[in-house]
């Protein structure tokens, strides 16, 4: 079954006492990278590094559609606590 799907980003940060939460529609993703296949295959010449770029692009693309599938779920979640600095949470996923 397919599902209307968002990717967020929360992050908190300790300076701030409410965390930072940003979400969007799968589909702005999804046209994201379309727009970065249409520009690169637009601006392509012999630089090897457009070719992987673009090969890239259109890999993910096709697996967009997979995150449909799956349950809401945490992609990434990483937290830094450098000695120097405060600590740093920030999850990225999909909901």
């Amino acid at each position: 079954m397919l599902r209307p799907r968002f990717v967020y980003v929360w992050v908190r940060l300790p300076e701030i006492p409410v965390p930072l939460f940003l979400f969007a529609p799968l589909v702005m993703l999804e046209f994201f990278l379309m727009m970065g296949i249409w520009a690169i295959r637009r601006a392509q010449g012999p630089d090897p590094q457009l070719a992987f770029a673009l090969h890239t692009l259109e890999a993910l693309r096709g697996q967009t559609w997979e995150l449909r599938k799956i349950p809401p779920l945490a992609l990434v979640e990483v937290e830094t606590k450098p000695k120097a600095l405060k600590p740093l949470y920030v999850k990225i996923g999909l909901w």
